[in-house]
């Protein structure tokens, strides 16, 4: 028998392991109640009937579930001449989420609801991982008055360099390490165009163009994630690397009517439209998104011009029939923020489309020494 020699996956996200499959009956409860909440979180109010038929699950069940929320503070209920309809109480469970690899880093509050509560950017002579840490820790005081009683759940980091550090410093608040393209893919989900169970592609435009691929509603990141490295596609007539043409590096200003900028626009959709053909012929995926840490004029101008270019290659007789609906990030520059935002609310309180197995903590717990229980990501119920 061949032994297998293939190194093991680097731990570089170790909260995004996928478990041994298989749920106990209160495994099944705890993700029968992350089904709930999204179903509030994206339907809003709500009655128990209502409920029940979004979900699937039985109006006894439903009740069970509201009954558990309403105690932990997360919704309300509010009284009607026919029935209670419940809600997400805005500003119950907070959580921060931190962009570190744009020019600056950039902060940004929010609740369950996804409401932004605040926003900062730190002082471009804050660059030091301790430095930055001190930045974010007033943030974490100042939520107390923005959600007056809120709980925070976590604050989301951008993977990079500084991350493990930043996260060490800001012990013991519960941190969470995640990939930009990952989180700007889920702040579109979670915010924006896509639905639920929606299959697209985020192309992040950076120093590097980047994809995340959600797929089904759930995030697929190739092995060692490795998915979605489209810069390094050769692209065009002239073969170049994306890289090469569509990096924001290339920007002479983000003036839209900047001679500079336009060449730089035409040029980037002619390439990028290669690269969304060929993403279409495997993944088929419905909607493209593109994005990035760039002002929301510039990135519709070029959203505009890959939407003129896929009618021309549908008609043309050497090209696909079909290709998916172009358009550029609903959150624009803030995408990334938000997304990095909403990770602690997946990894706690709602289903999480980054995996579909996981170990997390009880919900009654806000940090430190917790209980372990397991969640499954889509957003369907299981048997009650």
């Amino acid at each position: 028998m061949p032994i297998d020699r293939s190194p093991p996956l680097p731990a570089r996200f170790p909260e995004r392991r996928d478990q041994a499959s298989g749920l106990n009956l209160v495994q099944a409860a705890d993700h029968n109640l992350r089904v709930t909440l999204e179903a509030l979180r994206r339907g809003g109010a709500m009655t128990r009937l209502e409920l029940a038929h979004v979900t699937g699950l039985t109006v006894p069940g439903i009740a069970n579930i509201l009954r558990r929320l309403t105690g932990e503070g997360l919704i309300e209920a509010h009284s009607s001449a026919r029935s209670n309809r419940f809600a997400i109480r805005r500003g119950s469970a907070v959580s921060i989420g931190v962009d570190l690899a744009g020019e600056r880093a950039r902060l940004i509050a929010t609740d369950l609801a996804g409401t932004p509560l605040f926003t900062e950017e730190a002082p471009a002579s804050i660059d030091e991982p301790a430095e930055i840490a001190a930045w974010i820790r007033p943030a974490i005081s100042q939520l107390s008055a923005a959600a007056p009683g809120s709980r925070l759940f976590g604050i989301g980091l951008t993977a990079g360099d500084p991350a493990e550090t930043i996260r060490a410093a800001l012990a013991p608040y519960r941190v969470i390490i995640e990939r930009d393209t990952v989180a700007a893919a889920i702040g579109e989900r979670q915010f924006g165009a896509a639905t639920a169970d929606d299959s697209f592609v985020f192309i992040l435009l950076g120093a590097t163009v980047r994809a995340s691929m959600i797929i089904g509603g759930t995030v697929f990141d190739g092995a060692e994630h490795k998915a979605g490295l489209v810069g390094l596609m050769r692209t065009g007539r002239d073969g170049r690397y994306l890289d090469e043409v569509a990096a924001t590096s290339r920007l002479a200003s983000h003036d839209v009517s900047n001679p500079a900028v336009q060449r730089w626009l035409d040029e980037a959709a002619e390439h990028l439209t290669d690269m969304i053909i060929a993403m279409a012929a495997f993944i088929g995926p419905r909607l493209i998104v593109v994005g990035g840490r760039l002002p929301t004029p510039l990135l519709e101008a070029l959203a505009a011009r890959l939407q003129v270019l896929r009618r021309s290659r549908m008609i043309d007789p050497t090209h696909p029939f079909w290709l998916p609906e172009i358009r550029c990030s609903t959150l624009s520059e803030q995408g990334v923020a938000q997304g990095i935002a909403a990770i602690p609310f997946l990894d706690i309180l709602l289903p999480d489309l980054r995996r579909t197995f996981q170990l997390r903590r009880n919900v009654s717990e806000d940090r430190g020494h917790a209980t372990v229980s397991a969640s499954a990501a889509p957003d369907r119920p299981l048997p009650a």
